[in-house]
């Protein structure tokens, strides 16, 4: 039942900030919006994209792999998804501010494949 949900809460918390971030498109003009608009776009696009990736990941995952438990792919899926998006939502944010080039670009992914590469390998817990 906690899978259900987890699945449940992500998929509201995603449509509601996909909701929000069309609204945010179509509703404000960014030649004369304010630091707070600025922030509500890209946290809600921020969500909007973790939570896509990570559906779509966990998804993906689930199909995959028949054998294993549907449970323990959910966690890293949000994780995952949540590496992404930060990932892309940087990337946006430095082209908005127009200091984005090809080798900040490249470095940003390279982190984020790093971070998630350690997430990985790291283990369970200490007991």
């Amino acid at each position: 039942m906690s899978l259900i949900r987890n699945l449940f809460f992500l998929f509201t918390l995603t449509i509601f900030a996909v909701t929000s971030t069309i609204l945010n498109i179509f509703n404000y003009s960014p030649y004369q919006s304010n630091i707070y608009t600025f922030i509500n776009f890209y946290t809600s696009f921020l969500i909007s994209i973790m939570g896509i990736l990570a559906i779509s990941i966990y998804y993906t995952k689930t199909k995959l792999s028949k054998n294993e438990t549907i449970f323990k792919n959910f966690w890293s899926s949000v994780r995952q998804g949540l590496f992404i998006s930060m990932g892309i939502t940087t990337l946006l944010v430095l082209k908005g501010m127009k200091i984005l080039d090809w080798l900040i670009g490249i470095s940003i992914m390279i982190v984020v494949i790093l971070l998630e590469l350690f997430f990985q390998t790291k283990k369970g817990g200490t007991k």
